[in-house]
This record gives C-alpha cells, structure tokens and sequence, in this order.
C-alpha cells in the first residue's frame, strides 16, 4: 500500500487536505493507463444502450452501498467537465475520513445541534404529513421550515430511499439511547449519546462486513477475506494511517451505479422512476411545492431488504436490484441541481474520473494481481482470471449483451471501472444471482475491511456489541455463525414492521 505517484507525489503540489488520503493498492507496476477522451465518451454512451438479463441482491443494498460511500469519501474536484488531464493535488478536496464511522450521521451532532433533541442524548427525527394534514412524527429526517434537513452529509438527502435509510440510523442511536439509559442512570447527556453512538457504528460495521458484503461480492473472496480474515492485497497495521484505495474509489466502489432500476415499488402503493426518487426529497421540494414529505411516501422496508420474522397476509413484492452489468443507463440531468452541472451521463462520468484518477487498465490490474498473489488466490479458491474480448463485448458479437462499436484500443487496455462490471457480469454464482466478480470482490472486500483495521474503534479491536439484537438469520455458509442483518436493525426500531401506507 503506497502514495499514489505522479501527479499526487508528496511535495509536487503540496499535500492533500486533512480527511481522506489517497492510496494504491499496487505496485509501480501497474502503469496508469491512457485513453483517448472521445473513446471514454463514446463507450459511456453505448453503455447506456446495453441489455441486462438477472438479478443482483434485493434493491436496499443497492442505497445501502450508497450510504457507505457517503460515510467513507466525500471528493471535491473541481473542473470535472473543464479539464480531462489527471488531477493533482490542488484540485482534490475532501471533507470526511475514510473511517466506517457514520460520520454522515453524526458529523455536526455536537451539544446544541439541531440535528440533536434539545438537553438530550436523542437525535432529532422529523415527521411525514398525512393526506388529513396530520403529522406522523419519526418518520422522515429532521428539517426547518423550508425543509431543508438538519443532517451530517445532505448528499443523504438526495433522493427519498437514501434519505429514508439515514432515518433508520437516527432510530437506531434512539433505540440505544433509551436501552443504555435505563441500565446506567447515572450517565450524563454526552456520555450517554457517545455510548449510544459506539453501539451504532459496531452494529452498523457488522451489517457492511457480513450482510452487505456477503450479498454483494464473490463467496470464495466473503469467506477467505471476510470470513476467515484472510488478506492478499492489503495488510494494513493499526498504526497506519487511514486510506482509501484510489482502486476502490474510481472504479470498484462504483458498481452500485449499474444496480439501479429505473422505478421501485416504495411501498404497495407508489412506483416512482427514478428520477421522481430525487425530487421526492427537499431539493425536489417533496415532488411539489411542499416542505414535508407525504405519509404516502413513506418507504417500506419489506419491499428492499429479506425479513425471515415478517410476515403480511398479502406481501407485496420485493425490488431486485439490477444484475452487476456494464448497463448503466442513469442521466443525472433532472438531479444534478447545480447551476452548472458535470457530465450528466454517469457512465461517462465514472470513465473520465478513473481516467483523471491514473488507475491502471482492467488487463493490467488482472495481470499484475494473477502474478503476484498466484498462489494465495489458489489457496483460497479465488478465480480471478483474464477476461477475453467476448466477455469485454468490446468490437465483437456476443450473446451476453448487446455488441457495440468502440475503439480498437480500448479492446485490450479497457479502463478499470468497465472491466469490473464485465466481469461481474459474466461471472455466475451457486446462488443465483449476480454480484461481483473475483477481482472487484478482492478490491471491494480488501479495501472495506483495510479500513477497518485502520480504525482502532472499530469492530475488530471493540468486541462490545450489545445483545439487544439478535441475528434473525444464519449466513448461508458451512459455518454456524450468525450476523446481524440490515433487516434486524429496522425491525428492532419497528416493531412488526408495519405497512407505511396503514400508519
């Protein structure tokens, strides 16, 4: 694990700000690769005219890892649609660590913050609006009058799903506050809201490791990685400083953006696309000229995530989330809300920002790791191999997907990000649906958990998780261990998990 060079040399341009660093997971031999801007462009494009077949993980984890992403980068680099030379240090800016700890929740939350009940250790928690006019209090984010919400990152507030999962976070730190209050009278307001807070964020690395992993990457890279507590790629020491792999910020973290469907069923009620999903938020002004979001709109969680001890007399049905494909059709034109948005196909988008990034070409990556760690992929049954051009798709005909037309350069020197998703996609699994392939799993998983063992607090070193939760569910695996899912959490802060659309 080293600074990244070139452009982001320590001293060329000064040093990157305080919060996150940036790091590759590889050697000098993997060379940044070179494209020709128009080819990013045109493959950006094509992409979004491909087909998909199958399913990945049910939709919630979809704005699950959307979540996390917020928590663990928030980059500021200016002049994304002026300029397509890599970046430098000067332009980078970022206001959160890489640590997995809730810091979209909790950045701000100190004594008198709005986002906190006033002369309590309870965050704040807003209300819906009933069709009578009623306020449902609980159910929405806390906000001022215009509606605009008292958060730590307002990119959770960007569209409704996001928005509702930040809720379920605030009912959780509740939910601890009122079960640590009753044991331990004797806390103060602040002692008592840091104590909840630590139950939060262990809860909430559990669920990202052996939920959210487990749903989302290969099973041979969960079980040796995850685990079994393996590493190949990465070994970090807790004294090292917290990083982000450019490898995972540029391109393997960004597979979330191909699961996307074009509409959800939010609850039995309401289908919207998603476009409507982002103006069904402040910025949208709740889908009109209003400032609280409808009861009507209220997300049910039976819809987006698996709840063994749930059960309704009709059920409705549950949202997939798209295979891992390189089908990515999202046009942030209608949600892009700055007076001069960035390239609004975010295929392109992701394509010129691993290009700016200097990250190595899919062929390169592949090799350099098959060469390296032949032996500890082995060992752990994890197949990572070269893709071919039929399964790249790129020039040739194929059955896969629809073939498409780019440039010949792009056949054997394909960036990064591309390469992964064409990977996952013809990667298949026992169990039936897609996820990641071999080599987006070991970067995602490696990386996520790297982390971790950088944060002295976090769930490796912390084995203090209370038990007022219980695992609903063992993981599918030979082992008899169980973990919390993200369904457990909101179900301990719903009990029943009522119908929104009854309430």
């Amino acid at each position: 694990m080293q600074l990244l060079r070139g452009p982001y040399e320590k001293g060329q341009f000064g040093t990157l700000p305080d919060g996150i660093k940036l790091y590759t997971l590889f050697k000098e031999e993997v060379t940044s690769a070179t494209f020709d801007v128009a080819d990013l462009r045109a493959l950006g494009k094509a992409m979004m005219q491909l087909s998909n077949r199958g399913s990945s993980a049910l939709a919630g984890y979809t704005y699950l890892g959307q979540f996390l992403a917020h928590d663990m980068s928030r980059l500021r680099i200016e002049g994304h649609n002026q300029t397509v030379k890599p970046f430098t240090m000067d332009v980078i800016r970022s206001d959160v660590s890489a640590v997995l700890d809730l810091s979209s929740v909790y950045d701000g939350a100190g004594p008198g913050s709005k986002m906190r009940v006033e002369n309590s250790a309870l965050m704040a928690i807003g209300a819906a609006q009933k069709i009578d006019g009623l306020l449902l209090c609980g159910y929405d984010l806390p906000r001022d009058e215009a509606g605009k919400a008292f958060i730590g990152d307002e990119r959770n507030d960007e569209n409704l799903i996001v928005a509702q999962l930040h809720v379920q976070f605030l009912r959780l730190h509740n939910f601890f506050v009122e079960k640590i209050g009753a044991e331990q009278p004797h806390l103060d307001i602040d002692a008592l809201f840091l104590a909840a807070k630590e139950q939060v964020v262990l809860h909430y690395q559990e669920v990202i490791l052996y939920d959210f992993l487990y749903e989302i990457i290969h099973p041979s890279v969960w079980k040796a990685i995850i685990l079994d507590d393996k590493s190949i790629l990465w070994k970090p020491k807790p004294d090292d400083p917290a990083v982000l792999p450019i490898e995972y910020a540029a391109a393997a973290g960004r597979f979330g953006h191909a699961m996307i469907r074009d509409k959800y069923d939010i609850n039995r009620l309401e289908d919207p696309n998603i476009d409507q999903l982002f103006l069904m938020t402040w910025s949208g002004r709740f889908g009109g000229n209003l400032n609280r979001l409808p009861a009507a709109s209220l997300i049910d969680w039976l819809l987006f995530f698996d709840f063994p001890l749930v059960t309704r007399r009709a059920d409705p049905k549950r949202n997939p989330s798209l295979r891992i494909s390189p089908r990515v059709t999202v046009d942030l034109r209608s949600t892009d809300l700055r007076s001069e948005p960035e390239e609004t196909n975010l295929a392109t988008r992701n394509l010129l920002r691993g290009s700016q990034m200097r990250l190595g070409s899919g062929q390169t990556v592949a090799d350099f790791v098959i060469r390296h760690f032949h032996g500890e992929l082995a060992d752990c049954n994890i197949p990572i191999r070269q893709l071919t051009m039929d399964e790249l798709n790129l020039n040739k005909p194929g059955d896969q997907q629809n073939a498409f037309k780019c440039s010949p350069a792009l056949c054997t020197n394909t960036p990064l990000w591309f390469y992964l998703l064409a990977e996952s996609y013809v990667t298949e699994t026992s169990e039936g649906i897609g996820k990641l392939g071999p080599l987006g799993s070991l970067i995602v998983a490696e990386s996520i958990k790297g982390l971790l063992k950088l944060d002295k607090s976090s769930l490796f070193y912390r084995q203090r998780r209370r038990a007022d939760i219980a695992p609903s569910k063992k993981i599918r695996s030979e082992t008899d261990r169980c973990f919390l899912q993200m369904s457990d959490l909101i179900l301990a802060t719903n009990p029943g998990l009522p119908d929104p659309t009854m309430l």
